[in-house]
């Protein structure tokens, strides 16, 4: 795992996430962040490093997820929620109904006690792949939850962490969160 400190990273990094479209991740975040992690696949698990963080978490998760769709990430939401975790996944309009296996393990993952919602139908196209643990340690980047996204393809996992490193992206997910069904 690599960690830098985010002045080191700040210049490298601001053209990148406004190419990403991450208006919400601006400098703000680097003065409030204390390290940021980054991690790429296919050279790097970033499926261990997802399931890793939310165990992590004690008191609660919010995620936005473009494309939820990884068992392994599924499940440990779904640990996580039934062990008291508050755990509130905002997905894609276009995730709305999955079917055989996926639909059994969001099916679980709701009788755990998380909140699922998805994007109203006629709300902006939501393209993040981002969640936040216990307002410290904030999961952005290029990798969607998917099992292909996290460990064959080409992507990015980067983990800003610090008392403050959630704040915009908590936000951001409560403006979402306030346009869902």
């Amino acid at each position: 795992m690599k960690t830098a400190p985010l002045f080191a990273c700040a210049g490298v990094l601001t053209p990148l996430l406004a190419v990403a479209g991450l208006a919400w991740l601006d400098r703000p975040l680097y003065a409030a962040a204390q390290s940021l992690e980054q991690h790429f696949a296919p050279a790097e698990n970033l499926e261990a490093i997802d399931v890793a963080l939310i165990e992590s978490a004690g008191e609660r998760i919010e995620m936005a997820a473009y494309v939820l769709t990884d068992f392994a990430v599924i499940e440990a939401l779904t640990d996580a929620a039934a062990r008291g975790v508050k755990v509130r996944v905002y997905r894609s309009h276009d995730e709305r109904a999955p079917n055989g296996r996926l639909a059994d393990a969001m099916l679980q993952l709701t009788a755990a006690g998380a909140d699922v919602r998805t994007r109203a139908a006629d709300a902006p196209l939501m393209h993040l792949k981002a969640y936040c643990v216990d307002g410290r340690a904030l999961r952005f980047g290029a990798a969607n939850f998917s099992h292909s996204g996290l460990t064959e393809q080409d992507n990015d996992l980067d983990i800003a962490r610090g008392a403050s490193a959630c704040d915009r992206f908590e936000a951001a997910f409560a403006r979402l969160w306030a346009n869902s069904e």
